[in-house]
């Protein structure tokens, strides 16, 4: 086998594609902190144990009804990272705790 295949093989091995964003939520019913870290934890652990992604929440302390949840996710391939930020928007559709306001997400550049 020829150096050359062999390099080849590794970069298709060694492709990861990666993704940030955040994810910005309206709680019309949290009236205080406790209550929107009860929503909030909750979402949390749903989404790292259903999508096995990292999740952050980066709200200010300040706002009871608004939270920001910021993420990381990497996969193998390109159509995984799609149909899992599809299946993400999907699933928090069926919250009645929250109103998302925003899902953004950029792709991190990889090599």
């Amino acid at each position: 086998m020829s150096r050359h295949v062999v390099e080849v093989r590794l970069r298709e091995v060694l492709t990861v594609y990666g993704v940030h964003g955040k994810i910005e939520l309206f709680l019309p019913a949290s009236h205080s902190l406790k209550e929107r870290r009860r929503v909030i934890n909750s979402v949390k652990s749903k989404l790292q144990s259903l999508f096995n992604i990292s999740v952050v929440d980066s709200s200010a302390d300040d706002l009871w009804q608004r939270a920001t949840l910021g993420f990381a996710m990497v996969f193998s391939n390109f159509n995984g990272v799609e149909e899992t930020l599809e299946a993400i928007d999907r699933h928090l559709g069926n919250y009645p705790d929250f109103e998302v306001i925003d899902f953004e997400y950029r792709y991190l550049p990889m090599e």
